[in-house]
């Protein structure tokens, strides 16, 4: 049998209270550390990092790319969108310490989500792999509008590796310098401070001018309506007839389903131009009030300045009804009872018989854009239907200069 071990004496050592602290015991132990360093006993050797020649530091040429953002695409903003991609790509080039990557851009974005910056996006891609060594862009408020997205992305570029730093030319910070990372975080902040105290403006303008009734609602996609180069509502009459049709067949018993079930059939294109019809399209027309003359601003609201994401105003916020705004389409009396049915929905669930359309000549117009007032030329029109198009020009050119001599 094996020698017994002494218990008593183990366990009385083991029980035996500590009658220093812990920190008196750390302080003596460091303090017979040092003695012992210095005592010569043991030797230390420093190993450097290894370093670039100056020859291969210059042969390596960073690799850089740009990122260049406007938020809106009016024409002011067009030419400092074209003056930052110029300056960019001439400071890279004109380096010859730089290879040129790309310019990454985003135009007429808001720069309070990625989410929606595909430029943007492609850039940390390709820092993400490797691509990039060095980003220039003009200020922190063009890299971003969100304080969490532009630090959460600086982070991203600090832990690759190679590490990708990011140049504020206006603002002359480097994130390579971890002293700026508090200058970063401040001027982020004030970045999307900036972002949301410019967005309640333009919202408090816009209020204003709905209050006023001098608001200038969209009609673009609004069947029957568009603006002359005065930016007067006009009834396109055309697409007038089409909504006349709905009405007319919805207030003698058609259902939206029957109603859209036939424009498709009859090959009528939707507001959108598109070659089917849906009843969700239908019923918005039936209840657009603008189609008997009034508009009711503020059908939506923006519930926050990041996401600009628009929400249905269900008493939410203040709305505007003004009514006798432009020429109606659809009389008061008829619009109120189509309303009626479509609040009751008291539309025939059996089949009802739908005419068809009246057969005209129909034709779309360009509402928005730098083309608005233009008409849409279809390839395949025969010589009697370009001649009634040649004819509808005529028709509402003499109709507008009618109406300014009567002004």
């Amino acid at each position: 049998m094996t020698k017994r071990l002494d218990a008593d004496r183990i366990e009385k050592a083991r029980t035996k209270k500590v009658t220093k602290s812990k920190r008196q015991i750390e302080k003596e132990r460091f303090e017979n550390d040092f003695e012992y360093n210095r005592s010569g006993k043991s030797q230390l050797t420093v190993i450097e990092p290894k370093k670039e020649a100056v020859s291969d530091v210059t042969a390596r040429k960073l690799k850089v790319g740009a990122y260049v953002r406007v938020s809106t695409q009016e024409e002011a903003q067009v030419g400092s969108y074209e003056m930052q991609i110029k300056h960019f790509t001439d400071e890279i080039e004109e380096n010859p310490q730089y290879e040129m990557v790309k310019i990454y851009c985003d135009e007429g974005i808001s720069g309070t989500q990625v989410c929606k910056r595909k430029g943007f996006l492609e850039m940390i891609e390709d820092a993400k792999g490797g691509k990039l060594d060095l980003i220039l862009t003009k200020s922190i408020t063009r890299f971003g509008r969100n304080a969490a997205d532009i630090l959460s992305t600086l982070q991203l570029m600090e832990t690759l590796n190679p590490a990708v730093t990011v140049f504020f030319e206006s603002d002359h910070i480097d994130t390579s310098d971890g002293r700026n990372k508090i200058l970063i975080s401040i001027m982020s902040a004030l970045a999307e401070l900036e972002s949301q105290l410019k967005s309640e403006a333009i919202k408090g303008g816009i209020m204003y001018r709905m209050q006023n009734g001098n608001y200038r609602f969209s009609v673009h996609n609004t069947l029957g309506y568009y603006r002359d180069y005065r930016g007067r509502v006009c009834i396109e009459e055309n697409e007038a007839e089409i909504v006349r049709y709905i009405y007319d067949e919805f207030l003698e018993g058609g259902s939206p389903d029957e109603i859209a079930d036939a424009l498709t059939k009859d090959g009528i294109s939707s507001p959108k131009g598109h070659n089917c019809w849906r009843a969700e399209t239908i019923k918005s027309i039936l209840s657009n009030e603008k189609y008997c003359g009034d508009v009711l601003y503020q059908k939506t609201y923006t519930q926050s300045y990041i996401t600009h994401l628009s929400k249905k105003n269900n008493g939410v916020q203040r709305q505007w009804h003004w009514t006798n705004r432009h020429d109606a389409i659809i009389q008061k009396d008829r619009w109120l009872v189509a309303q009626e049915l479509l609040l009751q929905k008291k539309w025939s669930k059996k089949k009802h018989p739908i005419k068809d359309i009246a057969k005209k000549f129909f034709v779309s117009r360009v509402k928005t854009g730098k083309l608005a007032g233009f008409y849409l030329i279809d390839q395949n029109w025969n010589k009697e239907e370009r001649e009634q198009f040649l004819a509808l020009i005529k028709s509402v050119i003499r109709y507008q200069n009618q109406q300014n001599e009567k002004e």
